[in-house]
């Protein structure tokens, strides 16, 4: 079983969330405890009361910035417990938690292939005290494993969770659930990666065929919503509202995490910069650049205009997971810079390493030598790689998705979210 946690300024937005599903038919309401007071049937509450309930318990304390505690025990495949059962697991899981006498209610999904649960509560207790949070990533962990004990789960490896989001792929139109797996790409990069604006989101989400799109509302602030990408990054299909997908990446929540990741990169800056420097001033041209970046695993991401033209580049650092304008890193690693140094004409890389810090593949050799006696193939390839070039879009490479993929198959999200949340409080303590 894997358990994850997150938090949340709106708990009716977490209802909201589970409310839709069992409204389409792809969730139901297991039960609702400890809404004292209420006493319609779990079957026959609406929405408005299963939120009005958590959001005036939360209400009971407003310097809680984010009283929403929204949790989802997740089994592994071909595992069928009843229904009974399930329930039996959360509330074994909301009683060891902490939450025991909260409000809370218990969802069944069924959108999946495996079958999970979604818990949604609130932090702030009936006396408006807050509900002790203290080391609740280990606590979870262990009554995870008690669960898995008492009713005889397979035991959750982080194996098993890195398998599941390796299987992050460039979606297509019309192959698959792109709902489902545009908010699996959209939580990928919105949790696992560090970035400092909505440019730099884009730039990952584009890698995968996705593209979050600012909308403007009379009398509101602009809302937010994602889009699949073609081939030559025109969007194609009905965009989706981030507030109709889980856990709900509004703008707000983008601009916070873009917030947060300015200053996480601003502890990591220099390293990556360190790094750039030595592999460029020991390459004589694109490729070599590239090839030695990635070879300790930095991905380069052109920018180029219609007409084919580079007028951007970023870095992604695949093993800190964070992506880096090129004036970010210094002038040098500019597109303007650099096509000062390397010439005007953008060219690709023609192999590249698929493992971080490894050296140039011996593929890689081996195409090198062959082309010292082969002029002529040569050519044509170059040739044929430059048309493709200027058609294709290099975020489509194989070995550059393999190397994202292999970053974002890192630590669970949980582990991520621990480690923004060390490394802010770490950045607060050397401003003060």
């Amino acid at each position: 079983m894997v358990a994850r946690i997150s938090s949340g300024a709106s708990p009716s937005g977490a209802a909201r969330y589970n409310e839709n599903k069992v409204e389409k038919g792809e969730a139901e309401r297991l039960a609702v405890r400890n809404f004292k007071g209420v006493v319609q049937p779990v079957g026959e509450m609406t929405y408005a009361v299963v939120a009005g309930k958590l959001e005036d318990q939360a209400g009971l304390n407003q310097r809680i910035g984010k009283p929403t505690f929204h949790a989802s025990l997740s089994l592994a495949p071909g595992e069928k417990p009843s229904s009974a059962e399930l329930l039996a697991m959360a509330d074994q899981y909301m009683q060891g938690m902490g939450y025991g006498r909260q409000p809370y209610v218990v969802y069944q999904h069924h959108d999946t292939d495996h079958t999970h649960v979604h818990i949604v509560s609130v932090r702030v207790d009936d006396k408006g005290k807050k509900v002790p949070d203290n080391h609740e990533r280990e606590r979870s962990n262990k009554l995870r494993q008690q669960i898995e004990q008492d009713f005889g789960l397979q035991a959750a490896q982080r194996t098993a969770v890195k398998k599941e989001r390796v299987e992050l792929v460039p979606l297509q139109y019309g192959q698959g659930d792109l709902k489902r797996e545009l908010s699996d790409v959209v939580q990928g990069v919105l949790r696992g990666f560090q970035f400092s604006s909505m440019a730099q989101y884009n730039q990952l989400l584009g890698i995968y065929n996705v593209k979050a799109i600012e909308v403007p509302q009379p009398g509101k602030a602009p809302g937010l919503v994602y889009s699949l990408l073609d081939s030559q990054k025109n969007t194609v299909g009905t965009p989706f509202a981030a507030s109709t997908l889980p856990y709900q990446p509004t703008l707000s929540t983008v601009t916070r995490r873009a917030d947060a990741g300015k200053k996480i990169k601003g502890d990591r800056v220099k390293g990556v910069r360190k790094v750039a420097y030595t592999a460029l001033t020991g390459s004589a041209n694109w490729t070599d650049f590239q090839v030695k970046l990635s070879a300790v695993g930095i991905e380069t991401l052109p920018h180029r205009g219609a007409d084919g033209n580079l007028f951007g580049i970023s870095y992604v650092d695949v093993r800190s997971k964070a992506i880096y304008g090129g004036s970010e890193l210094g002038k040098a690693y500019t597109a303007g810079s650099l096509k000062n140094t390397f010439g005007p004409d953008y060219t690709y890389p023609i192999d590249r390493p698929l493992d971080a810090g490894k050296t140039a593949s011996i593929e890689h050799k081996q195409q090198q030598s062959k082309q010292l006696v082969d002029k002529p193939a040569q050519d044509q390839s170059v040739k044929q790689r430059e048309s493709q070039d200027q058609n294709q879009s290099p975020m489509h490479n194989q070995d550059m998705i393999r190397q994202f993929l292999n970053a974002l198959a890192g630590p669970e999200e949980n582990d991520n979210e621990h480690e923004l949340k060390s490394m802010l409080k770490r950045a607060r303590q050397r401003n003060r």
